[in-house]
């Protein structure tokens, strides 16, 4: 591909970063013979300024790839990639811990060996055989720990012992646990392993691709010096490893005899423009002819990456026919869509993103379209935008509206490509639905990270906020109705919620201002559906004061706390910069801030102590006089919560103090925070010059 054609792909995909578009750049970047060359480096930057923490997953796959390339590192890349990292880890990897091994702010490590650790990483577990070529030593995997980030491994000569999980994610090579991987731990002089099945397990049971040199390197390190010397071992890797590498090269991917097979020779395949004949297109029908519905099932992933890897070695018809017997046997291809469930469509989670279209594509070949369409609309976020470009859209859309309740992946689907669909597809994203999309519980892992997402569009994002309400128009007692009774937030989530929609909402703040609550559901319904929340009292001048500390929160504080991200972002080097640090904490601190003003402002209620009538007990808004064992009297001002002042006796009826000295009369005994007894002497109104105090 000519220079300026790639560059005309880096000024779309800049535009528009959109899957499609990304995709396009990271093929043409494939075939470029230096792709850390400086020039390239420079124009991905402008697609990395595109890019933040609410990126895509199709984005995050797109910066994970160009790692894979080791094209050129920086300070900006490094950020970016560990943005999408986080986004694409599944939620039990996303750990701290897990994230430096990685050795994402070591610039040491390169960008290739990020991508290598990751593709480790994922799949990683206990009891997988690992060999480390420093200490010539295989073990047996017990323990990841999360916490300080390491691996207990049980050595097979015996005894424990504990490696970093940066070490074992870059040295370690790791295997798969079965009896055959086993035999790579011993090899015997006679009558043992032949060097050539030793390769072929190995290249079968490593959890990422071996070349036959780091093979024959592990061989060495476990028979020499306990078993043989190195000449007898050279001559005992040679005997038949001539045979194998031509039995290896004879050996088509359409002769495999086990679907393990079939894997291996397909992935040997990748970059070849190999095509099938008529003859090798009926081995692969006779093939997935006989296969075992059960050993489909056992390797599911390995029958999902075999499909797409096939899609490149035939014409559509070959393909349609050498697929079809794979309906009902791969979980994931019911015949009847009835028989779907979420369990059996996981598999969409863990497959590559360069898996996904092919695997699209060939069901295209063998499912009716309508068929495909309402399997779509089961499917996690990831895919959607893949098979949303084979589906007609009017069968899509047809398909989406026939839903009872859409999952959170649609709903953040239609409204992340919201400009190329029509408005009655939109009005589908409904306060009622994204509280049912967001109330369902035991999803699968690949279905998390989306309820995830369109949780943070709801409390968070202003123009989702915006098209909520504007949907709901005068009819606000629904969203009222619906929030009550929802169980995806926490009570101050609801209350932070409801702020930031009356503010874009008048009806709906006036309805609120009305007692929203019981009249929607009524007042036993609303007690029954929600834990009562309990009314704050405090002076106007308290008030006022929240709403100014909110007001400059606002309009001063986070816009400037914006800026000072962007210039400590600026610097670059994020592994020794104090000024992002602490402009990150002032951010999370501000934040948090803001939500408990929100929620306190919603809950309080300003109160003018003049009015306020005192008779026989002590409430807000009432002078207590209390008679110590000494014989002297004190005097406290009950106020409001945000009233307290200890040097004046002021004292918030929400402290220990106040709540002591709540509803008591004349002549009561009552116990003090210190644990001293004293009668209440006197319950009066609140004097004038503290009235005055609290006044705005």
């Amino acid at each position: 591909m000519s220079d300026i054609a790639i560059e005309d792909l880096f000024i779309t995909a800049a535009e528009d970063a959109s899957a499609e578009n990304l995709e396009k750049l990271l093929k043409a970047l494939r075939q470029v013979e230096k792709p850390d060359d400086g020039e390239i480096g420079d124009q991905l930057e402008l697609i990395f300024e595109e890019l933040d923490e609410d990126m895509t997953e199709e984005q995050a796959c797109f910066c994970l790839n160009l790692a894979r390339l080791n094209v050129k590192d920086h300070s900006i890349f490094r950020k970016v990639l560990t943005d999408a990292i986080k986004k694409i880890l599944p939620p039990y990897l996303n750990k701290l811990g897990f994230l430096r091994a990685l050795g994402l702010r070591d610039r040491d490590v390169s960008l290739g060996e990020i991508a290598f650790r990751y593709d480790n990483m994922l799949k990683l577990k206990n009891n997988m055989q690992i060999f480390f070529k420093s200490t010539k030593r295989w073990g047996i995997i017990s323990d990841i720990d999360t916490v300080s980030a390491s691996v207990a491994v049980n050595s097979l000569a015996g005894g424990a012992f504990a490696v970093p999980l940066a070490t074992t994610l870059s040295e370690g090579k790791i295997f798969e646990s079965s009896t055959p991987a086993a035999k790579l731990t011993r090899i015997a002089k006679k009558g043992g392993l032949s060097s050539a099945d030793y390769r072929a397990i190995a290249a079968e049971k490593a959890i990422t691709p071996l070349d036959e040199e780091t093979i024959e390197k592990i061989a060495y390190a476990t028979a020499v010096p306990d078993v043989m010397t190195g000449d007898e071992f050279k001559v005992w890797w040679a005997a038949s490893g001539s045979d194998a590498a031509q039995k290896s090269k004879g050996r088509q991917f359409f002769e495999a005899r086990s679907l393990q097979e079939l894997h291996v020779l397909l992935n040997k395949s990748i970059g070849s423009k190999e095509k099938l004949d008529d003859a090798g297109t009926e081995k692969m029908i006779a093939f997935f002819e006989r296969l075992n519905p059960a050993a489909a099932a056992r390797d599911v992933k390995v029958m999902a990456e075999s499909i797409s890897l096939l899609v490149s070695h035939g014409n559509d018809e070959q393909l349609r026919k050498i697929f079809e017997p794979l309906i009902n046997k791969a979980p994931f291809w019911p015949e009847d869509l009835e028989m779907i469930y979420l369990e059996t469509l996981n598999i969409w989670g863990i497959v590559q993103a360069k898996h996904v279209a092919n695997i699209a594509y060939a069901m295209n070949l063998v499912f009716s379209p309508e068929y495909l369409a309402a399997y779509t609309t089961c499917l996690p976020l990831r895919c959607l935008n893949t098979f949303g470009e084979i589906i007609d859209d009017d069968l899509l859309y047809d398909a989406i509206k026939s839903l009872h309740m859409c999952s959170c992946d649609i709903l953040l689907w239609i409204w992340r490509n919201r400009k190329k669909h029509d408005k009655e597809l939109l009005e589908l994203i409904s306060i009622e639905q994204v509280a049912k999309a967001l109330s369902a519980d035991d999803l699968p892992k690949a279905w998390t990270g989306a309820k995830r997402d369109l949780k943070a569009q709801l409390m968070d994002k202003k123009d989702f906020q915006k098209h909520l309400v504007e949907f709901v128009g005068e009819d606000t007692w629904v969203v009222t109705s619906i929030l009550q009774t929802a169980n995806f937030c926490s009570g101050s989530e609801r209350q932070s919620l409801l702020i930031k929609l009356s503010r874009l909402s008048p009806a709906l703040r006036e309805h609120l201002e009305g007692g929203a609550g019981q009249r929607a559901l009524g007042k036993e319904a609303a007690e029954k559906a929600t834990p009562k929340v309990e009314a704050l009292f405090t002076s106007v001048k308290s008030h006022k004061a929240l709403l100014n500390e909110l007001q400059e929160l606002v309009k001063v504080h986070i816009p400037e706390n914006r800026e000072s991200l962007k210039v400590a972002r600026a610097h670059g080097d994020f592994r020794e910069n104090a000024e992002y640090d602490a402009a990150k904490e002032r951010r999370n601190f501000l934040n948090r801030r803001r939500d408990e003003l929100e929620r306190d402002i919603l809950l309080v209620q300003p109160v003018d102590f003049e009015k306020i009538k005192v008779k026989e007990y002590s409430d807000v808004g009432s002078a207590v006089t209390i008679k110590l064992d000494s014989c002297k009297e004190e005097q406290y001002f009950l106020a409001g919560a945000w009233d307290g002042n200890p040097d004046e006796n002021i004292i918030s009826y929400k402290t220990r103090m106040g709540q002591v000295m709540m509803h008591h009369k004349a002549k009561d005994e009552i116990t003090l925070p210190n644990g001293k007894s004293c009668i209440i002497s006197k319950v009066e109104k609140l004097p004038e010059f503290i009235i005055e105090k609290l006044r705005d």
